[in-house]
């Protein structure tokens, strides 16, 4: 069987065919582009239009492929509006955009967070599809809500474009804050509470269910066969842990890319006190488990810095940036890579900077420096989130699994393992792609369940292992770190 995966993220899309003969599976790249938000009178949105011109190249791009079944996952949260006539009548906000600003405080007024926690499971962000429906209710658009018909999320908008089914699946719907997870429903009392109109969310399908055959006129504008589409799992991160090569039912991992999730696989919600203060996340997974997590703003820092290095004509590849961070004096500077003043785009070298300076520290000025002071304290705080996950769900992990793209980065790997004094297991750097994959596998009957998927997953594509140093000078750097971050709450 062949299938095709559209892997949509904050920085890039990129189409991989996947094939499984029954022992293996192998995967190949067929289609990359950039996606990157649109900023409009300092608002910022997706380009939609530019996205589905990208996935309708992909599908070109595959003929040769003869793929019979095709699953869309990207970032989470962020919804297109549809009329009665399913059109789309307004910009699809980016997650990052200013309007949630200031929300949390005043939608606290109306429902407290731990209610919202129990009833939802979700972390408290201002990123949630919850927060910006909030907003978007006191806008100047709200008038747009009170008009709409239909609410997709990407990946769902996607599939309607390509299929006309309106739908949403399970894991992209269960990070929204909008979504029952004990009642398994839109919760109406949230959505009431924020005069949100509850006629324009949809059904909601589980991973691995057929929505329908593409259009005709999809066919016509590619030329290819015609093939189904599969609920995959549609949040990225939960087609990732869907292709985590573990072989025990246990285990922990961090799906690396523009945002490191932190986190492992449990039967049900973790909604106890220790769970609220230290603000994990309780999110949907494929074949109905919990993904018990935290985000961590992750390699959305190098990539901002990266950005602001080419303006200034310096141009490094992620690979350059970490040979210039290793030739760089360990821990001269350290940050809490969770601050909110590194959430919105722009200037990110200067902040970094003046946030080393707050702290009394030395203040980064060379790429290298800059580089490794982003990728040292990442590590530092998985530590800290190891620690906190170990003490909330009373596991220990041995060891942790690295996933995404950010498992290509040998360095930061090796700060990670060192920081948390745990062995770490890097690999696939395609996963959402792959999990995305394997959950059409499972939908086809090709592969049993999701253990065996894992299985697969581990006997067919590279994986490293990086073993820790004992070095005191981590301790230390922790010991920083600790106080930078407790003070900056």
């Amino acid at each position: 069987m062949k299938a095709l995966a559209l892997d949509l993220g904050a920085s890039g899309g990129k189409l991989l065919s996947g094939s499984f003969d029954g022992r293996k599976l192998e995967v190949k790249e067929i289609h990359r582009f950039k996606n990157q938000p649109v900023d409009t009178a300092g608002n910022l949105y997706w380009d939609i239009p530019e996205i589905y011109s990208n996935l309708l190249d992909g599908l070109r791009k595959a003929i040769p492929e003869d793929f019979s079944s095709f699953g869309v996952d990207s970032f989470c949260n962020d919804y297109g509006l549809l009329d009665a006539s399913g059109i789309l009548v307004s910009p699809v906000y980016m997650y990052r955009d200013c309007r949630t600003n200031g929300a949390l405080e005043w939608m606290e007024q109306l429902i407290s967070p731990k209610e919202l926690f129990e009833r939802t499971g979700c972390q408290r962000t201002r990123f949630n599809t919850l927060v910006q429906l909030a907003a978007q209710t006191k806008a100047s658009d709200h008038g747009l809500l009170e008009t709409a018909q239909s609410l997709l999320f990407v990946p769902d908008l996607l599939n309607y474009f390509l299929c006309g089914v309106k739908a949403a699946e399970y894991t992209i719907a269960s990070v929204s804050q909008l979504y029952n997870r004990q009642e398994e429903r839109w919760d109406p009392k949230i959505i009431h509470t924020f005069n949100i109109p509850e006629g324009i969310f949809p059904g909601v399908l589980p991973s691995a269910s057929i929505l329908d055959r593409a259009r005709s006129e999809i066919l016509d504008l590619t030329g290819v066969k015609p093939f189904s589409i599969c609920t995959v799992g549609h949040h990225d991160t939960a087609s990732a842990v869907a292709a985590v090569p573990s072989l025990e039912k246990q285990f922990a991992y961090i799906s690396s890319g523009t945002w490191s999730l932190m986190g492992t696989e449990t039967s049900e919600m973790i909604i106890s006190d220790p769970a609220y203060q230290f603000n994990f996340a309780n999110e949907g997974g494929v074949c109905g488990r919990n993904r018990f997590l935290k985000n961590i703003m992750g390699l959305w820092l190098i990539q901002e810095c990266q950005r602001q290095f080419a303006a200034q004509g310096i141009m490094r590849n992620f690979e350059e940036l970490d040979e210039e961070a290793e030739k760089a004096l360990p821990f001269r500077s350290i940050i809490d890579p969770d601050d909110k003043l590194f959430v919105q785009p722009g200037e990110m070298i200067h902040k970094i900077q003046a946030r080393c300076q707050d702290w009394n520290q030395p203040i980064p000025e060379t790429v290298g420096e800059i580089t490794r002071c982003i990728l040292e304290s990442l590590a530092l705080a998985y530590r800290i989130t190891l620690e906190k996950l170990e003490e909330v769900t009373g596991f220990y992990f041995p060891f942790v699994h690295i996933i995404g793209g950010g498992a290509r980065s040998v360095l930061l790997n090796n700060f990670a393992a060192c920081a948390m004094q745990r062995p770490i297991i890097a690999g696939p750097y395609e996963a959402a792609a792959i999990g995305n994959l394997c959950t059409q596998f499972i939908s086809a009957g090709e592969i049993e369940d999701l253990s065996e998927a894992r299985c697969f997953v581990r006997s067919s594509f590279n994986i490293h292992d990086y073993l820790p140093k004992e070095e005191t000078s981590w301790d230390d750097a922790y010991e920083r770190f600790l106080m930078i971050k407790n003070n900056n709450q």
